[in-house]
């Protein structure tokens, strides 16, 4: 018995998918006048012929003992395969630079791939503080981490609580107004892509309480144990 026209398409349908969902694709982020470094999937036999292309179109190719390791177009004098591993690095990257990398290594095309996407390096950024006018008897008040971040996503959020470790988190940070938080003396920011990272200055906390003579009214200076209850919600 023939199998039918449906179940044939059916299992090529299948197929298809069992293909798709075996590929990878990378997202591989350089800033201009980089290194880009891509790294092919591990093989298990010894690496005997490597072809790298973007976008479809030849860049370099080695074939032991038949083809020397060539470059092609733009990427000749800036570009280096290491034949022992496959690993591609391409100097002084450029705008023109973005697209599809793909590489076969010893005549079989790997399903991963690599998209190699151009960036910028995070701004410096800024603890700008919500409402203007938060103080001590607002009951909550929000930090955000503010800075340009146009064309330098995907981007990173740490906050610095006082003199505690920087923790990642989100652009907003609430802070809740407690008698905790109020001692927490300073907070700042930092941001952070795959190409760079930068933190703000430090800024005061607008919720912390002063006596009359300026000196911070606070539990905390001399029970240093409640600086583990403070108040923020990311």
């Amino acid at each position: 018995m023939k199998p039918s026209a449906g179940f044939l398409l059916l299992a090529v349908l299948l197929l298809a998918a069992v293909r798709f969902a075996q590929a990878r694709i990378i997202h591989s982020y350089f800033k201009l006048g980089s290194t880009l470094v891509l790294k092919p999937a591990s093989v298990s036999a010894r690496i005997t012929s490597v072809v790298w292309k973007w976008d479809g179109e030849l860049l370099a190719e080695w074939v032991e003992d038949v083809i020397p390791l060539t470059y092609y177009g733009r990427f000749g004098g800036r570009s280096e395969v290491n034949t022992n591993t496959g690993v591609l690095e391409i100097r002084n990257m450029t705008a023109a630079d973005t697209g599809v990398y793909s590489v076969e290594i010893n005549n079989q095309p790997q399903s991963q791939t690599h998209q190699a996407v151009r960036i910028r390096e995070v701004p410096q950024p800024e603890v700008t503080v919500r409402p203007p006018m938060c103080g001590s008897s607002l009951e909550n008040c929000t930090l955000s981490c503010d800075g340009d971040v146009k064309e330098a996503e995907p981007v990173e959020y740490f906050w610095k609580i006082g003199d505690g470790e920087w923790e990642q988190s989100g652009k907003i940070m609430e802070i809740i107004n407690w008698e905790e938080t109020q001692c927490v003396k300073m907070f700042s920011c930092r941001m952070k892509n795959p190409v760079s990272e930068r933190r703000s200055e430090s800024i005061t906390n607008p919720s912390q309480q002063t006596t009359r003579n300026g000196a911070t009214d606070c539990e905390c200076r001399t029970n240093p144990a409640a600086r583990s209850d403070i108040r923020v919600r990311f």
